[in-house]
């Protein structure tokens, strides 16, 4: 039987992150109603205008289709640019991803 290794390393550049235990202000709750996660990703991306590490954060975020927003970007973000999430769980993610391809 052949064995699957899974990565648990962290990048080094996270430890550098402007949002380093801001997880409540990245990824929303279920159920977050579209005003509240307005006003959360505004938050977020102020955070994310000065950080140091924004575009390996950004390329991470695309390259494993992460959810959340990461590296400045909203998930819609991502997948108008051809990134869309592995799980997609909100219609403007769906759409934004249909628009890209």
């Amino acid at each position: 039987m052949e064995s699957i290794l899974i990565s648990t390393d962290r990048p080094a550049w996270m430890d550098q992150a402007a949002c380093k235990g801001r997880t409540n202000l990245f990824f929303g709750i279920a159920g977050e109603r579209p005003e509240r996660r307005i006003r959360r990703e505004e938050s977020a991306r102020k955070v994310c205008a000065d950080c140091p590490v924004l575009l390996p954060c950004r390329d991470l975020a695309r390259i494993n289709r992460e959810n959340g927003f990461w590296g400045g970007e909203t998930e819609e973000e991502r997948a108008a640019a051809g990134h869309a999430p592995r799980s997609i769980s909100r219609r403007s993610v769906q759409e934004a991803a249909v628009r890209a391809s």
